[in-house]
This record gives C-alpha cells, sequence and structure tokens, in this order.
C-alpha cells in the first residue's frame, strides 16, 4: 500500500510541475495570448486573453506581468497574469520593434524605425518597471530581430544579410559576428536548445537552424517555411511558428505536424505558479493529504515526501508540512 501511494504521489506531483509551466506565444491574426505544453507543444488554451492589434511578435514574462512587443503599436504593451491590461512603454522612443529579452534585470527590445524619435536600428533598453536605461546602436545587425544571453554577452538576430547574428556587450559594445552563412537568411527569433547550441528561426531561408554554441557553425538543419519562432520541448521534439501557425518538429521522423492556427510568432517560457513548500502532491494547499503521503512514505529513499531532499522520508519533512500546513489553501 505504501509503495503505490508513493508512485500515485510521484506521478501527480510530476503531472503538476508541467502544469505550472506554459510556453507563450502572440497569435499576431487573432490578437489573442495562446499557452502551449512545453512538454510535447499541445495547445493547452488557444485564447488565454485578447491582445492589442499592434502586430504583436514576441510576449514574455517580466516579474507577475506579461510584456509583448507590438511591432506597427510602437509600444511593449504590460498585462496582468489575468489579461488586465496595465499600461505601455512607447510610443515615445520605439518604432518596428520585434523581439525582446529579459537579461540581468534589463528588458532588451529589438527596434528598427526612426519614427517617434526612435533610434533606428538599435536595442532600447528598460528597468523592469518600465523606466528607460537608453540605447545602443546595432550597425552590424540594423534590422534587429531577436535577443539572446550568450556567455556574458547578447546574440543579436538580423533580417538584413551579410551578418545573420552578431555578438554585442550588454552595453553595447560590438563583439564580432558570431554566424553568417547561406545556411541561414533572415534570422528571426533564437533560443536555446536541450544540449546547449543554439536554434535559430529562419525566416527568408524556411528553415530552423542548430548553431554550435561556441563557434557559430551550422550543426543541423529542418524545413520550416517561413520560420518565425523556436522553443525545444522537453520531449525532444521542437515547436516552431509562421505565419499559419505553430508547429512540432519530430526529429525521428523528420517532419512538422501543425498544431495550432492562426498567425505564430515568438514562443517564451513562463511560469504560472510557484510551487508551495509543503505541498507534496502539488495541488496547491497544504493539507492532510500531504500529510498522509508523507507519514505513508515514511523511511523510504529520496521522493517527492523527502522535501528538505536530505536522501530519507523523516521527522524533519512532516515538520515541513507542519509548519507550512494550510498554506495556499
Amino acid at each position: 500500500m505504501r509503495h503505490t501511494l508513493t508512485l500515485l504521489s510521484v506521478f501527480t506531483l510530476t503531472c503538476s510541475l508541467f502544469a505550472q509551466d506554459v510556453v507563450i506565444m502572440p497569435d499576431s491574426t487573432n490578437n489573442r495570448l495562446v499557452h502551449f505544453s512545453p512538454v510535447d507543444g499541445s495547445v493547452i488554451n488557444p485564447n488565454v486573453f485578447p491582445l492589442a492589434s499592434g502586430t504583436t511578435v514576441h510576449a514574455m514574462p517580466v516579474g507577475n506581468e506579461i510584456w509583448v512587443s507590438e511591432q506597427i503599436g510602437d509600444r511593449v504593451s504590460r498585462w496582468a497574469m489575468d489579461g488586465t491590461f496595465l499600461g505601455q512603454i512607447g510610443t515615445a522612443g520605439l518604432d518596428n520593434i520585434r523581439g525582446m529579452g529579459l537579461i540581468n534585470g534589463v528588458v532588451y527590445v529589438t527596434n528598427a524605425g526612426t519614427a517617434n524619435g526612435a533610434p533606428g536600428g538599435a536595442i532600447v533598453m528598460f528597468g523592469t518597471d518600465g523606466t528607460p536605461m537608453g540605447f545602443f546602436a546595432t550597425p552590424n545587425a540594423n534590422s534587429p530581430f531577436g535577443v539572446l544571453d550568450h556567455q556574458g554577452a547578447l546574440l543579436v538576430s538580423n533580417s538584413n544579410a551579410n551578418d545573420d547574428i552578431h555578438r554585442y556587450s550588454y552595453t553595447g559594445t560590438a563583439l564580432g559576428t558570431f554566424h553568417n552563412s547561406t545556411s541561414l537568411n533572415f534570422a528571426e527569433q533564437m533560443a536555446y536548445a536541450a544540449d546547449g547550441h543554439v536554434l535559430v528561426a529562419g525566416f527568408s531561408s524556411n528553415n530552423v537552424v542548430k548553431l554550435d554554441v561556441n563557434s557559430g557553425t551550422v550543426l543541423s538543419t529542418f524545413p520550416a517555411s517561413g520560420a518565425r519562432g523556436v522553443f525545444q520541448l522537453s520531449n525532444g521534439n521542437i515547436l516552431w511558428t509562421n505565419a499559419s501557425g505553430a508547429h512540432v518538429y519530430n526529429p525521428a521522423t523528420n517532419s512538422s505536424t501543425q498544431i495550432y492556427t492562426g498567425g505564430g510568432r515568438y514562443l517564451a517560457l513562463m511560469r504560472l505558479s510557484e510551487p508551495i513548500e509543503g505541498d507534496v502532491n502539488g495541488d496547491g494547499c497544504v493539507n492532510d493529504s500531504d500529510l498522509l503521503l508523507v507519514l505513508f512514505a515514511f523511511g523510504n529513499l529520496g521522493g517527492p515526501e523527502d522535501l528538505d531532499g536530505n536522501g530519507f522520508v523523516d521527522d524533519s519533512d512532516l515538520l515541513i508540512v507542519l509548519f507550512n500546513f494550510g498554506n495556499g489553501c
């Protein structure tokens, strides 16, 4: 009986941890936020809440908010997790913006236009409270589309030829070309693969490219017509997007399956809620069920009931549940 309950609790906890994370995407055709599973890419919620019609490109979590770049709206709109509109950054100083990145407490926004007093090809910086922090020009990537934290610096993807991805310091010093080849054209979103290398969506080259994280050389590619966004799923497949929606690529079959129809854009991982200490079964409430799970697993080696991580389910784990009893309920 003890082993049955323990296995059930492991299954329940595993499922609840996956459920706390979602991949978010702004649908720029239907003007809404979409949630995907980070495990297999399946659609969790096709209409989380409506977004503004400013040609949304990138939605990402910033603290307890969701920030959304609007390419034609020339602003970053700010939303509560429940879809309440909280305000905007811009339109002064931003024009034709695309991808963003939150790195070391700074939000980096790619900018290409000069209207509204914007600086042209540049990265515009903001604090997480929306405070402007200046900008730096990106002449080597003068039509920037994405930002990725990389080995103590930034990778900036570029839609123009001759410098697909350039490296910059956090303050804008050009550090040289990371990648440039005919294998990649019109580079949009970049993301890390499970093996640590860099995935890049190639809009005009109609592919997703994997680049060596150190040298930037091409390791592999797969067909992805008009690719915009990319994200490595935990099951090993790759979620990618284009103007027709979202697709999942399976390396085993070398084929992609469309799983969502709409205006596919950039993808970002977001945690819906933090685990509550002592909540063994992951139901959001520390109560009798959690206490019973620890009691039935008492003396076992490891497992989700080993809350303090000392290798055993013992008195200290019971105390953690008792100390947090009632939290989240």
